[in-house]
């Protein structure tokens, strides 16, 4: 399975944004058409976009859909899409607009049997799982609470569910240009024995390398979203480091 880097997209009252460690008081607007982005990161090379509704991850229902809806009309690139997605019927939903994987947070967290049941109706490769770590322990509720769960015991709960891929968070890091959690996500990956994309903090192309070094435990690969908004990591630097051999 090849590394793949996923250009993040975060959806806040219709504009692309990002946050600095999840706070919603701390979001920078980078563009009013989501679009656009998608079509730019599709021009520099991207195979996959990462989506969050953030409205929707806050709220427990979609808000951006229709954002979400247009990008999928004008790029080819695989769309995984998270925030808000707490039923079967959105789930339905998204799949039928050409999603091809969603991330479940809150919902999954709070109730596994959900996600027992959309890896049953849906496939194991088309549902991912976010693992937002705040102080050690799992947030939920677009962040804004924490569940008091560790990641390992969340992750090997819903790996018994049947869930094969984790979007894994430090949100620390998040948005902050530091440097990705590589300890807790390597012991993460390597004790619950899934596939991992790993996020916050991805800054450099070193840092990508670092990540790639990890797919023998199963990290597979990274979602950069600030870093590539602000200058400091070019997209196709970061596709080339995470194509080449380790």
């Amino acid at each position: 399975m090849a590394f793949i880097v996923f250009p993040a997209i975060d959806l806040l009252n219709g504009k692309v944004v990002r946050l600095q460690q999840g706070r919603y008081d701390a979001a920078t607007v980078y563009g009013d058409d989501p679009t656009e982005v998608a079509k730019r990161f599709e021009a520099d090379g991207a195979t996959w976009l990462h989506l969050v509704d953030l409205d929707g991850a806050r709220t427990g229902e979609l808000r951006n859909l229709d954002k979400i809806a247009a990008i999928r009309q004008s790029v080819r690139c695989h769309l995984q899409v998270g925030g808000g997605i707490r039923s079967l019927p959105v789930m339905e939903q998204l799949f039928h607009l050409g999603v091809q994987r969603l991330v479940l947070g809150t919902a999954a967290i709070r109730q596994p049997l959900l996600a027992y049941e959309a890896v049953k109706h849906f496939g194991a490769d088309r549902i991912a799982v976010a693992i937002d770590v705040r102080e050690g322990k799992v947030a939920v509720e677009g962040w804004t609470t924490t569940a008091g769960l560790s990641p390992l015991e969340v992750g090997k709960r819903l790996r018994e569910c049947g869930i094969c891929w984790f979007v894994y968070t430090d949100i620390a890091r998040d948005g902050m240009l530091t440097a990705p959690n590589f300890d807790a996500i390597a012991k993460f990956a390597e004790t619950v024995q899934a596939f991992v994309i790993a996020s916050g903090g991805v800054t450099t192309i070193e840092q990508v390398r670092q990540l790639k070094a990890l797919e023998p435990l199963g990290v597979v690969g990274c979602v950069i979203g600030r870093a590539l908004y602000e200058g400091t990591l070019r997209l196709s630097e970061a596709l080339v480091a995470a194509a080449a051999s380790l």
